[in-house]
Parts: C-alpha cells; sequence; structure tokens
C-alpha cells in the first residue's frame, strides 16, 4: 500500500501525468459503457477549451504568442506571463510556459488513456471505438505538432505508462512532425465527414484534413497541403461567413468550434481581448498592426474596436461578448474554411500557378472589399500572402509567430522588438522538467 501511494504521488509530478478526480471509475468500466467513454473523450475537448494553447484566455497561444510577435502591444505594468512575452524577457522558470507546457502533456496523456482504453475494449462497437480512437489520436497529433513548432525538440508521448513517460528523451522536430503526420492519417482514415455531434464541436475527417492541410503547409508539402485544404474547401457544409457572422455560435466558416462551458456563457477569447475603459487594461492592438490593413479593408472595421478618443487604443473585436448572454451566442473557432484558401493560394504560388492562387486570396480580399491581386511572380506572390494570413488570422492561435518561423522570417520582429534575438524562435524548456527528467537536457539555445 505504501508502494502504490508513493508511485501515485510521484506520477502527479511529471509532465505527462494527469491527476485522476476522486470520483473516477475504473478504465475498464470507462470503456466498456459508450456513453462513459466518449464522456472520457468529450473531457479532452474541456480541458483544451481552458487551459493550454488552444486555450481562448491570457495563458494560450493566441494572446501569448500575439504579445510575443507584433500582433498585442501590452500596455500593463504589472508582471505577468504575457508581458515577459512581449517584452522578449520569458526564462525557463516562467509561469505561462510551464502552464502551456504542463496542461497540453495532460491533455496529451488523457487521449493516450482513450486510445489505450479503446483499443482494449470489447464491448463498443466498432462505429463507436474508429470514432473515439479517430478523435483520440488527432488531438494526440494536434498537441504535438503545437509543442514542437513552439519549444523545437520534445518527447512524443504515445503511452500512459510512466515507467517509459518519465525518463523520456527529446525527440528531434523532423521526427516529430512524421509522428504527428502519423497519428493524423490513422486519425483521417478512422473518422467520417459527419460530426458525432450536431455541432462543429468534436473533431471529424474534414476536421483532420484542414490540419494535415496545415502541416503538409509548414513542411513545404505544396501538392499534399493544396489537396488537403481543397478537400475542406469542397465540402458543402463550409463557406465563407459574412465577417460578423465568422465567430459566431453557428458560423458557416468554421470547421471546429469549442463548445462554451454552460448556457449563457461565451467564449473566453471575448474577455481575454476586450477592453471598455482607459487605460489600457491588458493589451491593444499593436500599432504596426493596424498600419498593414488597407483603406476600406472591412475586416478593419468588423474586427478592430476603438475604444476612446486615441485610435491606437484598439482591441480585437472578432469575438463581441465579453460577459454572459440569455444564450450563448459565440464558439471559440479552432480552424474555419478561410485558412484553407490560404493554404490552396500558397500552395499554388509555390507551384507557379498563379491564377489559382490569385482566384484563391480573392475570396478573402472580395469580402473584405479589396481588389483582386493578379500576380506574375512567386515573390510578390508569397509577400502578399503572408500580409493576407497576418490580417485575416491576427489573434488567432499563433498564426503569426508561427508563418514568420516557418518563412525563415523571424527577424523582421526586430524592427519593433527591440531586444529581439534569434533564439527567441523556441521557447525555453521549461526548468521543473529539466530538473525531474535530465534526459531533457540540454536546455534549448540561448536560454
Amino acid at each position: 500500500m505504501l508502494l502504490l501511494i508513493v508511485l501515485i504521488i510521484t506520477a502527479c509530478e511529471g509532465f505527462i501525468d494527469e491527476e485522476l478526480p476522486k470520483d473516477m471509475v475504473s478504465e475498464e468500466m470507462t470503456f466498456n459503457n459508450e456513453r462513459m467513454a466518449a464522456a472520457a473523450l468529450t473531457n479532452i475537448y474541456t480541458l483544451m477549451r481552458n487551459n493550454g494553447f488552444l486555450s481562448g484566455n491570457r495563458d494560450g497561444i493566441s494572446y501569448l504568442l500575439g504579445c510575443y510577435a507584433d500582433e498585442l502591444e501590452v500596455r500593463s505594468q504589472q508582471e505577468s506571463g504575457y508581458r515577459h512575452f512581449f517584452q522578449g524577457s520569458v526564462l525557463s522558470n516562467n509561469q505561462s510556459v510551464k502552464n502551456l507546457w504542463n496542461n497540453t502533456y495532460s491533455q496529451i496523456y488523457a487521449a493516450n488513456n482513450v486510445v489505450e482504453g479503446v483499443i482494449a475494449s470489447t464491448a463498443l462497437s466498432v462505429e463507436v471505438k474508429n470514432q473515439l480512437l479517430g478523435e483520440a489520436l488527432a488531438i494526440r497529433g494536434l498537441l504535438h505538432f503545437y509543442l514542437t513548432q513552439t519549444f523545437g525538440n520534445i518527447p512524443y508521448v504515445k503511452t500512459t505508462d510512466y515507467n517509459v513517460n518519465r525518463n523520456m528523451a527529446k525527440t528531434d522536430v523532423g521526427e516529430v512532425m512524421k509522428m504527428v503526420k502519423e497519428d493524423l492519417l490513422k486519425a483521417e482514415q478512422l473518422l467520417i465527414p459527419l460530426y458525432p455531434s450536431g455541432e462543429k464541436v468534436r473533431i471529424n475527417r474534414r476536421v483532420v484534413q484542414g490540419f494535415l492541410a496545415r502541416v503538409n503547409l509548414y513542411e513545404k508539402n505544396w501538392s499534399a497541403a493544396r489537396a488537403y485544404a481543397e478537400l475542406v474547401i469542397d465540402d458543402a457544409l463550409y463557406d465563407c461567413d459574412a465577417l460578423d457572422k465568422v465567430f459566431l455560435k453557428g458560423s458557416k466558416s468554421a470547421v471546429w468550434q469549442f463548445k462554451t462551458a454552460v448556457e449563457g456563457v461565451n467564449t473566453l477569447e471575448g474577455g481575454a481581448h476586450i477592453f471598455i475603459a482607459l487605460p489600457v487594461p491588458n493589451a491593444r492592438l499593436h500599432p504596426v498592426l493596424l498600419d498593414e490593413f488597407d483603406p476600406g479593408d472591412q475586416r478593419k472595421v468588423q474586427w478592430v474596436k476603438q475604444v476612446g478618443t486615441d485610435p491606437q487604443n484598439t482591441h480585437a473585436f472578432k469575438y463581441r461578448q465579453r460577459a454572459a448572454t440569455a444564450s450563448t451566442l459565440e464558439y471559440s473557432v479552432i480552424i474555419r474554411i478561410e485558412e484553407m484558401y490560404l493554404i490552396v493560394a500558397e500552395a499554388t504560388a509555390e507551384q507557379g500557378d498563379m491564377e489559382t492562387c490569385s482566384s484563391s486570396l480573392d475570396v478573402l480580399r472580395s469580402r473584405a472589399g479589396l481588389p483582386r491581386l493578379d500576380f506574375t511572380d512567386r515573390q510578390s506572390a508569397v509577400d502578399a500572402i503572408l500580409k493576407e494570413r497576418r490580417l485575416e488570422l491576427f489573434a488567432e492561435f499563433g498564426h503569426r509567430f508561427y508563418d514568420l518561423k516557418r518563412m525563415g522570417r523571424m527577424n523582421d520582429l526586430s524592427i519593433v522588438k527591440q531586444n529581439w534575438q534569434e533564439h527567441f524562435r523556441v521557447l525555453p524548456l521549461p526548468e521543473n522538467e529539466l530538473l525531474l527528467n535530465p534526459n531533457m537536457l540540454p536546455q534549448n539555445f540561448g536560454y
């Protein structure tokens, strides 16, 4: 009994373990009941919505990397994780870094628990097993994608076995990305295009294909990136919605959303970004971002809101509800159809298909009230796409940071970040993880 207690306490200390609720029933019982097995899976969505990379709060990457890059300008002088991101003073003991790491590996642990439980189950139907396994594998893959794009070399965790995980060494980025694709490809085969619920709040095949489009774009696999993006675009379930409807609960643009905790509650993003009085309490949109919008761009009209008389005191207004309403109006949009058009535009520019590139980009520009751009060379097309991605996807899941990184243009940030350094392209590994597991050494260069 003493040995068991020691093992349980120790298991909760590492980055791959999650403390189990006191009322959790046995794993065998959970995965021999379809309703309980589905609940174990859907709980991971709650974990991702509330904490970690995909959370809309100020500890998620939409806010942190918005401050780190040139999307948000922190005005508060109070010590906070996001202020250190803005200043370029992130150290290995930064609490936001630790939270990103620990919360994400806890979510991966939960996904692995579902994978193992579903595979071992003899009571679930084939359809249910495929759905749950596909969702869990997709979650595991996409979370490792964000980890490796943010921290560099990381452990790829595929088991809940503490004895295996506690001493895991890092895997290089290329191998991590290979395993990410393996998990996503397995998920693609298991899932169907229909959502398992009436809303777009769980992962289906199209969500997986959207992430595969992004992964292949990052790896410069232009043909695969284009093919996967077009699979999503061609699905009649999705369409570029009006600018004021993109982030609503019933958005046509949304491919995957997070459902709110209870009816009447709206998104964490609204509470994080919106401010209604001056001085700016946390951060405002960066002036260099505001200067990038062309005259007449309706995205600035619809998605940027000024507070007071100073035109630089603005906040992101993609999500318009910062408090509860009679019924829930907005869900967090994790992936949307507009990104697929941007992926097709970039992939075809790299392939030399300038007509498709221009047409794909025009879908977004025409909706924003801007004229079509016709390209004759790759470089002008890629530059224009980078700008369109910046204006279309600002304050959404660190797209700006990751775009500059994958395009080799991180030093563009030195224009607005006086102390910007090359090693800022990855975050430091959390100090406590290096102490717990020496196999995680060395620390990332520069930290």
